[in-house]
């Protein structure tokens, strides 16, 4: 596709965009996704659509791409470390977003990190590492439940008064995987339905806590 149609289908889809059309806008870029995706300006715009409709893993795939394809464009450097400290669980965004994950704030801070190396006189980033920094010690919790150790977890659970956004979906996991019906996977912030249940059930109360906790 010619720069000049993809900025045209770019234009449309903005345009919609601030219209409120948002499945036309979103026809608009998965047409620009299939036909350049090699493009860091159109995964860049791509990543801020998804993050608007509050699909940010999404927007952090394509905000990922679009600086892999421009690794010196610093406002994509800095909206995809955002993207991903608000996944980590950072509420950084405007968002209702529930499906946290701790893995993202590792990310986030490894972007820095990679920049501050290049640049150690960015005071923004520094001001930013210093908070995804903050909420990686928040949240040990998470990360305990990731490295597997669940007894510390359920003890801590009990024993906080106050729950952050990661703290109340390991809560949630460790109820779920109560049930008998979910498995732990090591490693994965998450459970996983047992596979070897009953098939076509009705949604039931732990369907509606599963799927709250994933974001569905």
């Amino acid at each position: 596709m010619k720069p000049r149609e993809i900025q045209k289908i770019m234009n449309e889809a903005i345009a919609l965009v601030q219209q409120n059309e948002k499945e036309k806008a979103r026809a608009k870029f998965e047409e620009l996704l299939d036909k350049a995706n090699n493009d860091s300006v159109v995964l860049f715009n791509a990543g801020i659509f998804y993050s608007q409709l509050g699909e940010h893993l999404e927007a952090s795939d394509y905000l990922h791409q679009s600086l892999e394809k421009d690794p010196n464009n610093k406002e994509t450097l800095r909206r995809t470390i955002l993207e991903d400290f608000h996944i980590g669980g950072g509420e950084v965004l405007d968002s209702d977003f529930m499906a946290f994950d701790p893995q993202y704030l590792v990310k986030a801070k490894g972007l820095i990190k990679q920049a501050l190396e290049k640049d150690s006189s960015a005071e923004d980033l520094k001001e930013l590492m210093e908070r995804v920094e903050t909420t990686i010690m928040q949240n040990r919790l998470a990360f305990k439940f990731c490295e597997g150790d669940l007894n510390y977890c359920r003890r801590s659970v009990s024993r906080k008064k106050e729950l952050t956004n990661l703290d109340e979906r390991v809560m949630g996991f460790l109820n779920l995987l109560d049930s008998g019906e979910y498995d732990y996977v090591q490693g994965k912030f998450g459970v996983t339905l047992r596979d070897d249940l009953p098939k076509d059930r009705g949604p039931g109360f732990l369907d509606q806590i599963r799927n709250y906790l994933l974001g569905k």
